[in-house]
């Protein structure tokens, strides 16, 4: 998608939100987008899966032209990157373990938006994070399979300044270099993506303002990925 065509008819489509009138199906959609949250938590259903969930639920309630799928990474076996090249000449891993069941889901064409969600550990992504995101290189080398998708991110810390900030911002450098449209949050906060709080009484279900910050932003992501959307219908 041309990105100066982008700014000329997709944004005009709605300057602050996207509501279902802005986007009758019939007129601007052949089929529902995709948002998927990756929850990249070696421990399975625990904070970084429920604040995905509170997300995508709100990604989802933004507009019935949006369906979401939540990957959680905790019983996948997914090792680091060799560099091999191997996936420079076509669309296949070398290494023999589960990231291959996630290829055709993430390739997929429906995919409009992706949300990457990490807990914190000394102030970085996890290693399960940080292994998923070095293998989806491959999508960069080919034919850059993610470009123009919308981009967010999520990051659940032990206490409010644990370093959230920080794994947001070397989240979205890798989603930048796969040429995504990266996001905020959204307003009224508007900065880096999520930012919750396990530590404090309750969890995260006690955080009113993280989980504020999980639904703005994928409220934001399915926004985006819906103007990118009628922008590519039009210029199709």
């Amino acid at each position: 998608m041309d990105r100066r065509l982008f700014l000329t008819t997709g944004l005009a489509v709605g300057a602050a939100t996207v509501s279902q009138a802005a986007l009758p199906a019939a007129e601007h959609s052949p089929g529902k987008s995709k948002i998927i949250g990756i929850s990249c938590s070696p421990r399975k259903g625990k904070t970084t899966y429920k604040a995905l969930d509170v997300c995508l639920k709100a990604a989802k309630e933004t507009s019935s032209e949006i369906e979401t799928q939540l990957i959680e990474l905790a019983d996948l076996d997914i090792r680091p990157c060799n560099a091999c090249d191997q996936c420079k000449k076509q669309l296949k891993c070398s290494i023999q373990d589960d990231f291959a069941e996630l290829i055709p889901v993430l390739a997929d064409k429906k995919v409009a938006g992706m949300v990457i969600g990490t807990p914190v550990y000394f102030g970085m992504m996890t290693a399960q994070c940080k292994a998923f995101l070095d293998r989806c290189g491959m999508f960069r080398f080919n034919n850059w399979i993610f470009r123009n998708r919308v981009g967010g991110a999520l990051a659940v810390g032990s206490m409010r300044n644990g370093g959230q900030e920080i794994t947001l911002q070397a989240v979205r450098t890798v989603l930048l270099c796969h040429d995504m449209i990266c996001v905020s949050e959204g307003k009224d906060t508007a900065h880096f993506g999520a930012t919750l709080v396990s530590g404090g009484e309750g969890g995260i279900e006690g955080d009113t303002f993280g989980l504020k910050t999980a639904r703005n932003l994928g409220r934001r992501v399915a926004e985006l990925a819906l103007l990118v959307g009628v922008a590519n219908a039009k210029q199709g």
